[in-house]
């Protein structure tokens, strides 16, 4: 691939990632040591690839991450569709609320 189109592709991706996360790497580092953050999803990995992203800067972005972030991106737009059940009390978190932190996104934010 050419490096424009290449920087193009990351340019726009990395764009859509920031908008679509709110968390910062700090604060996602301080969340994956709660225990609630074990609680929801499946493994470590969303955490583990939303961390290595944030350190990361733009200018040293590959594909691969182009195509993680993708993930987070698609991941996000889905869970942001849930509405919070009813009944649920309001310092409990719900599991989709401890999967989109463990995806970059707190929704108190």
């Amino acid at each position: 691939m050419r490096q424009s189109n290449h920087n193009k592709i990351v340019e726009k991706i990395y764009k859509k990632y920031k908008n679509a996360v709110n968390m910062n790497y700090t604060e996602l580092k301080i969340w994956s040591k709660n225990p609630e953050s074990r609680k929801a999803s499946l493994s470590r990995e969303p955490i583990r690839r939303n961390l290595r992203l944030l350190k990361k800067n733009k200018s040293d972005w590959t594909l691969n991450d182009v195509k993680d972030a993708n993930k987070t991106i698609s991941y996000l737009a889905r869970a942001k569709k849930i509405k919070r059940a009813k009944g649920i009390p309001k310092d409990k978190l719900t599991r989709n609320e401890i999967a989109m932190r463990n995806w970059a996104y707190n929704n108190y934010k």
